[in-house]
C-alpha cells in the first residue's frame, strides 16, 4: 500500500514539474497542496518546484520561504542557492545575493546557471567588467543558451563596448529566433545611436519570426517614427493595438509627440473609463489639456484612483505626475508640490535608488572632457569636415525644444532630435584620449552625419537638440569646425522645477531629488563659463528664455542670422511646425508664444527647499 502511496505522489510530482515546465506555475502548486506530508528527497523536490512556481508567480517572499527551507535540509541544493541569488538580486540585497551565486558556483562550477546568477548581479551593481566575465565563463559552459548571450550582450553594452554587444544580441537571436526578446532589445540599441535602418531591418527578421508579436509593432512604429515615416509608424501602432490592449499607451504617446492632442485624448481616457492603466491614463491625459476652476471633479476622480490600495509603485508615481499638474492648474502651490515631491521620491526609488548618483560624479565627467578639448586644442586636432549641423544646447527644461522648433521652421532647416552620439562618443574619446587624431575624428564626424541624415536626408542642415551636449561643445567643435551651437538659459530655479516636476523614465541621473539637481546645475555652469573663456565668441550664440518668449521679433532674426541662413517668416510662426516632438515639452512647443512659465518658481517659493540656494 506504501509503495501504491509513493508511486502516486511521484507521479504527482513529475505532472507538477511538467506543468511548470509549460510555463503553468499555478496549476503545478495547486497539485501540490493536494500531496500528503512527504520527507527525505521527494520533500526537496517538492519544495524546489514550489519555490520555482511562486517566484515565476512573482510572490517572491513565499518563493524564498521555500527555497530556505530547501537549503536547510539540504544546504549544497545547487538550484535553490542559485534561485536564492536571483531572489536577493531582485530584491536588492546584492551582497547576499553574490555569496549565494558564488556558493553555487564552489559546488558546481562547470554548471553555467551558478555564472549567471553572479553576471546579473554585478549587471544591477553597473560593474561591467566582472559580468562580461562572469557571462563569459556563462556562455563557455552553455554555448547555446540564448539568454546567456543576451546577458552576455547587455553587459557589454553597459561597458560601452557596442559593436560587441551588438554581435552578440544577433548570437542570442540565432539561437532563438521564436523569442522576441532579443529583436526588442537590440532594436532598442539601434535607435539609441540613431541607427534607424539597422533597428528597422532588425524588427522586420522579427515580424517574419513572429508576425503577431503586439511589441515588435510597437518598437517598428517607433523606429518608423525616427525617419519620419508616419504612415508606417502608425500603421505598425494600430496592429499592435490590434494584437493587444497593452499597446493602447504607446500608440497614444506615439499621437502626443505627432501633436495630435485630441486623438491622444481619447485613448489615455479610454485607458481610465476601461480601468486598464488609469494612472497611466491621467498622466497623458494632464499632457493634453488645461484645467480651470471648474474641474475639481475631474481632480477629485484622479485622487479616488490615487487612494487605491492595490495601485502599483509606478501606476502611484504617475498619478502623483499628474495630480501635481492639476494642482498646479488650479492654483494650489503647496497641494501640487506635495504631489510632486512624492511622484519624485517614487520616480527615484523606481530608476535609481539601486545606483544613487554621486554628485561629483559631473564634475568629474566635464574634467575628463576639458582635458580632451585641451589636448585636442594643443594639437592642433581637427577634422576637416565642412559640414555645419546646428547644436542647440543648455540644461534640459530650458527651453531647447522651443528653440528646435523655431529653428527647424526654416525651410532649409530639419530638427533630427534628440541624438544620444556625442554623449557616448565624447565621453569614450576622453576615456581613450590617444585615440583623439584629426582621422579618428573626420570617422566621427561622417559617422554622425549618416545618422543625421539617415533621418533628415541629404540635403538640407539638421539640428541637433540634444541639451545635454552642453558638456561636449569643444570635442564637438574638434569635429565640426563650422559647427553651430546655440545656448538656451532659463532663470536656474525655473529650469530646476521644471526638471523636478517632468518624469523623463531612467535618463536624467540628476533627476528626481533636488540636491542632486542644484548639483548638476553648477556642474553646468561651470561647464559653460570653461567653454565660454575657452572658444573663439563666433562659435556659440547665448540666448535667454526670458528674452526670446518676451520679445522673439527681436531674437529670433538674432539666431537666423547667428546660423547664417536667410531669413524666413516661418520662424516666427514656430507653432505651425509639425515635425514630431519627443520631448515632455510637445505641448507647450506647439503653442504660441506665452508668458507663464517665466517666474514660475514664485508660485512655489515656500517649498522650494534646495532650489533656494540658486536665487542668488
Amino acid at each position: 500500500m506504501n509503495s501504491q502511496i509513493d508511486s502516486e505522489i511521484d507521479i504527482s510530482i513529475a505532472t507538477a514539474e511538467r506543468l511548470y515546465n509549460q510555463g503553468r506555475p499555478g496549476e503545478a502548486l495547486a497539485i501540490l497542496h493536494r500531496l500528503p506530508p512527504v520527507h527525505g528527497a521527494l520533500r526537496e523536490r517538492v519544495l524546489l518546484i514550489v519555490g520555482a512556481s511562486f517566484a515565476r508567480m512573482k510572490r517572491r517572499e513565499e518563493a524564498r520561504r521555500a527555497f530556505q527551507e530547501l537549503l536547510q535540509l539540504n544546504p549544497d541544493s545547487f538550484e535553490a542557492l542559485t534561485w536564492v541569488a536571483v531572489l536577493l538580486r531582485n530584491s536588492q540585497e546584492i551582497d547576499q545575493a553574490i555569496a549565494y551565486a558564488k556558493r553555487a558556483i564552489q559546488l558546481q562550477p562547470d554548471n553555467a546557471l551558478g555564472h549567471s546568477s553572479l553576471g546579473s548581479c554585478f549587471l544591477f551593481l553597473r560593474q561591467p567588467t566582472e559580468a562580461i566575465r562572469a557571462f563569459q565563463l556563462a556562455v563557455e559552459l552553455a554555448p547555446d543558451a540564448a539568454e546567456l548571450e543576451h546577458n552576455l550582450a547587455q553587459a557589454y553594452l553597459m561597458d560601452h563596448q557596442h559593436g560587441e554587444a551588438i554581435q552578440r544580441f544577433r548570437r542570442a537571436i540565432l539561437l532563438a529566433p521564436f523569442d522576441s526578446h532579443s529583436y526588442l532589445t537590440l532594436a532598442r540599441v539601434y535607435m539609441l545611436y540613431g541607427m534607424a535602418g539597422e533597428a528597422l531591418e532588425c524588427l522586420e527578421s522579427g515580424l517574419i519570426a513572429l508576425p503577431d508579436c503586439a511589441e515588435l509593432h510597437s518598437s517598428a512604429g517607433a523606429a518608423f517614427a525616427m525617419i519620419r515615416n508616419d504612415e508606417a509608424a502608425e500603421r505598425h501602432h494600430r496592429r499592435a493595438v490590434e494584437l493587444s490592449n497593452a499597446a493602447e499607451p504607446d500608440y497614444a504617446s506615439w499621437l502626443l509627440n505627432q501633436g495630435r492632442f485630441e486623438e491622444a485624448g481619447s485613448h489615455f481616457l479610454n485607458l481610465i473609463q476601461s480601468d486598464r492603466d488609469p494612472a497611466f491614463g491621467y498622466y497623458g491625459l494632464m499632457q493634453t489639456k488645461k484645467l480651470a476652476s471648474g474641474d475639481e471633479p475631474f481632480v477629485a476622480d484622479m485622487r479616488s484612483v490615487l487612494n487605491r490600495r492595490s495601485l502599483r509603485k509606478a501606476s502611484r508615481m504617475y498619478l502623483s505626475y499628474a495630480l501635481g499638474r492639476a494642482e498646479e492648474q488650479l492654483n494650489h502651490g503647496g497641494e501640487a508640490m506635495s504631489h510632486f515631491d512624492e511622484a519624485n521620491a517614487l520616480a527615484f526609488e523606481i530608476n535609481h535608488s539601486a545606483h544613487p548618483v554621486d554628485p561629483n560624479s559631473f564634475v568629474e565627467d566635464h574634467a575628463r572632457v576639458q582635458a580632451l578639448f585641451e589636448q585636442l586644442r594643443t594639437g592642433n586636432s581637427m577634422s576637416d569636415s565642412g559640414a555645419s549641423p546646428i547644436f542647440i544646447v543648455g540644461m534640459i527644461r530650458s527651453g531647447t525644444t522651443l528653440l528646435d522648433q523655431i529653428v527647424s521652421s526654416h525651410p532649409d532647416v530639419t530638427s533630427a532630435g534628440e541624438l544620444r552620439f556625442w554623449i557616448e562618443e565624447a565621453l569614450r574619446l576622453a576615456a581613450t584620449p590617444e585615440l583623439a587624431t584629426p582621422e579618428k575624428l573626420n570617422d566621427l564626424a561622417e559617422t554622425y552625419l549618416r545618422y543625421g541624415q539617415l533621418l533628415v536626408g541629404s540635403e538640407v542642415r539638421f539640428t541637433d537638440k540634444m541639451p545635454l551636449n552642453f558638456a561636449y561643445v569643444g570635442v564637438i567643435r574638434a569635429a565640426f569646425p563650422n559647427a553651430k551651437f546655440l545656448h538656451i538659459r532659463r532663470h536656474p530655479v525655473d529650469t530646476c522645477l521644471s526638471i523636478y516636476t517632468t518624469y523623463f523614465g531612467k535618463g536624467a541621473l540628476f533627476a528626481y531629488k533636488k540636491s542632486n539637481i542644484v548639483a548638476y546645475f553648477k556642474a553646468y555652469l561651470a561647464s559653460m563659463e570653461y567653454w565660454r573663456q575657452n572658444l573663439q565668441p563666433q562659435t556659440m550664440f547665448e540666448l535667454d528664455y526670458e528674452d526670446l518668449v518676451t520679445d522673439p521679433d527681436t531674437v529670433i532674426p538674432q539666431v537666423i542670422e547667428f546660423c547664417g541662413l536667410p531669413w524666413s517668416e516661418a520662424c516666427l510662426r514656430h507653432h505651425e511646425n509639425k515635425s514630431a516632438i519627443n520631448t515632455p515639452s510637445r505641448w507647450q512647443a506647439r503653442q504660441p508664444m506665452y508668458l507663464s512659465s517665466t517666474e514660475r518658481w514664485k508660485r512655489y517659493e515656500p517649498w522650494l527647499g534646495e532650489f533656494t540656494e540658486l536665487l542668488a
